[in-house]
C-alpha cells in the first residue's frame, strides 16, 4: 500500500525575511528562467559502459531586481557562480549521480533586451548586468575549463569567493610559490585544453553505468549564486529539467525531457513532501524530501533525500526522532561516490536514528544524499536535525520539518519460539473506526494456527525459549486460521466507531509436532494493538 503525500514546498519565515544574510544588498535579484542544451563532451576510461562522461548545459538569466549586478571576470571576486548537478529517479529514490563538479565563474553580460525581465537598462558595460537585462551562457561556454573552479572555494550563503590562492591563481598543474598566491591568474588556456585535460576533467562527471538503469528518469539542475542576494530573492535561482542521455554505439546523444522547473531538483520526486530550512540569517538552507510507503509486513518504508542548497558549513549528521520502542530495520545511506569507507554510520538509541559523517564526507553545498529505513512506527509530523560540520556563525544545528516515525500503533512485545517460526504483525493503523484493519500471520505453509487475545499483558514462560505474552492462564481465542502455500494467513479485526481507546494483546500459536510450547505449539511474537491511540507508547 502506498501512503500518498502531497508535494509541499514550505517557505519559512527565514525565506521571506527582508533582513537576509550579513552581506545582503537590497534590490539584488537574479532570475534563472531557463536551462537548455544538455551536452555530453566526450568520455574517458575503459570501454563503454565502464567509463565516465563530461557534461554541461546552458543557462538563461536576467536581472529582475532594482540594482545592477557585477559580472567581472576572474581574477575579480565580483561575479555570479553557476553550479551543476545530475540526478536519477529510480525505484522511487531521487539520488545524485554526478560528482560534485567544478562551478562556472561568469565573466561578463551581453545585456540583451529580451526574456521575461525587460526592458533592459543597458549599462554599456560588459562587466555589469543592467536592470531588466538578459544573458545566456551556452553549454560550450559553461564547459570552458578556464572558468571552472572547485565548489569548496565558494561560500554559497554569502556568494563570496577569494581569488587569491584559488585554483585559478594556482594553475593546473600548480605553478608553485609565489605565483600560486599572488592574485594573478595562472590557469591559462594551454592547461585547460582538451589535449591537456581530456574531455571530462572538471566538467560535470557521470559514470556511464549510472545512465543505464532501466525505467529510470534523469534530471539536470543548475544553481546561480549571486553575492549580496538576500535569501528571500533566491527561490528562482535553482532550476531543473528532464534529461535523456542515450548511447548510440560510439557516442552519447543528449536531449531535454519536458520543460524547466524552478526550485530544487527534489521537486521532481512525485508524491514526496519537501521542506526547507536554514541556520537563521547566519547560514544557508538544507532541503529535506521524504516519501513514506507501506505498511508492508508491518513496516513503513521511509525514504529521505537531502539537498544542501546553500549552507556553507555543511552537515555532519542527520538525526531523525523515532518512538523509543519502535523497530528499525534496513538502515541505508547513499552519497555521490562509490567509496564505502566514507559512508555515514547509522546508530539507533534514545529515541533517535543518527547518521554520522566521517571527517572527510560532510554534506556540503550542491550535494544530495539519501537516507532510508523501515519501521513499525507510522509517519507523523516532526523535525529532522542536522549538526553543522564546520565552526562558524549561527547555531550548531539546523532543524527541518519533515515526516518521522512518531506513531507506534502495533507494538512488538517480544520474540516467539519454534522452528519454523511464526510471526504476527498489524496491517495499518488501528484507528476508530477502521473496518479494514487486519493482522497477518506468517509461518509454515498449510499450518493450523490459533490467535489468542487478552486485555492485559504478562511474560510467562511456558516452554523452552517460549514466552506467553497474554494475561491469564487461558487466554481468549480470537480465531482459527490456516496458512496458505506461501505460509500466510490474514486475521481480520474490524474496529467499530465510538470505541474507547484501549490496548488489545494478541499472540498466535501454530500447531507444531513436538513444538516447544506444551509439546504441540510454536508461538509467535506478542503484538499489542493500540486501538484508537496515537503517538509513542
Amino acid at each position: 500500500m502506498h501512503r500518498p503525500l502531497s508535494l509541499v514546498l514550505v517557505t519559512t519565515a527565514l525565506l521571506g525575511s527582508a533582513i537576509g544574510q550579513s552581506n545582503s544588498i537590497p534590490g539584488v535579484d537574479c532570475f534563472l528562467y531557463d536551462i537548455d542544451s544538455p551536452t555530453a563532451w566526450g568520455r574517458q576510461g575503459p570501454a563503454h559502459p565502464g567509463g565516465e562522461i563530461g557534461f554541461t548545459s546552458a543557462n538563461f538569466i536576467c536581472n529582475s531586481g532594482t540594482v545592477e549586478i557585477p559580472f567581472q571576470g576572474a581574477m575579480s571576486a565580483a561575479h555570479p557562480k553557476f553550479a551543476f548537478m545530475i540526478t536519477r529517479l529510480s525505484d522511487d529514490r531521487m539520488e545524485q549521480i554526478s560528482d560534485r563538479s567544478h562551478c562556472k565563474h561568469a565573466f561578463g553580460s551581453l545585456n540583451f533586451n529580451q526574456g521575461p525581465c525587460t526592458p533592459c537598462q543597458d549599462p554599456n558595460n560588459f562587466n555589469i548586468m543592467g536592470i531588466g537585462c538578459f544573458d545566456v551562457y551556452g553549454a560550450s561556454t559553461n564547459a570552458n575549463r578556464r572558468y571552472l573552479g572547485p565548489a569548496d572555494e565558494i561560500d554559497p550563503w554569502l556568494g563570496t569567493w577569494n581569488p587569491v590562492g584559488s585554483y585559478f591563481d594556482q594553475g593546473d598543474p600548480n605553478v608553485g610559490p609565489p605565483q600560486n598566491t599572488d592574485g594573478i591568474r595562472s590557469l591559462v588556456n594551454s592547461m585547460t585544453s582538451t589535449a591537456a585535460m581530456g574531455s571530462v576533467k572538471n566538467r560535470v562527471t557521470v559514470q556511464e553505468q549510472d545512465l543505464l538503469v532501466p525505467n529510470a528518469s534523469y534530471f539536470y539542475m543548475m544553481h546561480v549564486i549571486i553575492e549580496g542576494e538576500a535569501v528571500g530573492a533566491r527561490d528562482n535561482n535553482l532550476m531543473s529539467r528532464g534529461l535523456d542521455l542515450s548511447w548510440n554505439g560510439s557516442t552519447w546523444n543528449e536531449a531535454n525531457v519536458g520543460t524547466a522547473q524552478s526550485g530544487s531538483v527534489l521537486t521532481r520526486w512525485p508524491g514526496a513532501t519537501l521542506n526547507i530550512a536554514g541556520n537563521g540569517n547566519d547560514d544557508g538552507r538544507i532541503a529535506v524530501a521524504v516519501k513514506v510507503t507501506g505498511p508492508t509486513d508491518g513496516r513503513w518504508h521511509y525514504e529521505y533525500a537531502v539537498h544542501n542548497i546553500d549552507n556553507s558549513r555543511g552537515a555532519a549528521s542527520f538525526r531523525v526522532p523515532v518512538c523509543p520502542t519502535a523497530a528499525i530495520d534496513n538502515l541505508s545511506f547513499n552519497d555521490i561516490d562509490d567509496n564505502g569507507i566514507n559512508d555515514w554510520a547509522a546508530t539507533v538509541s534514545n529515541g533517535e536514528i543518527v547518521w554520522s559523517a566521517p571527517i572527510d564526507n560532510a554534506l556540503r553545498w550542491n550535494m544530495l544524499f539519501n537516507f532510508s529505513f523501515d519501521s513499525d512506527a507510522a509517519p507523523t509530523a516532526g523535525n529532522a536535525t542536522f549538526d553543522q560540520a564546520l565552526i562558524g556563525p549561527g547555531a550548531a544545528s539546523i532543524t527541518v520539518p519533515t515526516e518521522v516515525p512518531g506513531n507506534l500503533p502495533n507494538v512488538n512485545l517480544g520474540a516467539g519460539c519454534g522452528t519454523p517460526s511464526t510471526s504476527l504483525w498489524g496491517n495499518g493503523l488501528p484507528t476508530t473506526p477502521n473496518p479494514n484493519y487486519s493482522m497477518t500471520i506468517e509461518g509454515a505453509p498449510a499450518t493450523a494456527t490459533f490467535v489468542f487475545f487478552s486485555f492485559g499483558q504478562t511474560n510467562t514462560v511456558i516452554g523452552p525459549g517460549c514466552t506467553q505474552y497474554l494475561q491469564g492462564a487461558t487466554p481468549t481465542t480470537y480465531g482459527f486460521f490456516l496458512t496458505d502455500a506461501a505460509g500466510r494467513a490474514t486475521a481480520p479485526l474490524t474496529i467499530p466507531a465510538g470505541l474507547t481507546p484501549t490496548t488489545v494483546y494478541f499472540q498466535a500459536a501454530a500447531l507444531l509436532p513436538n513444538g516447544p510450547a506444551l509439546g504441540v505449539f510454536g508461538l509467535s511474537n506478542g503484538l499489542a494493538v493500540r486501538v484508537g491511540q496515537t503517538g509513542c507508547p
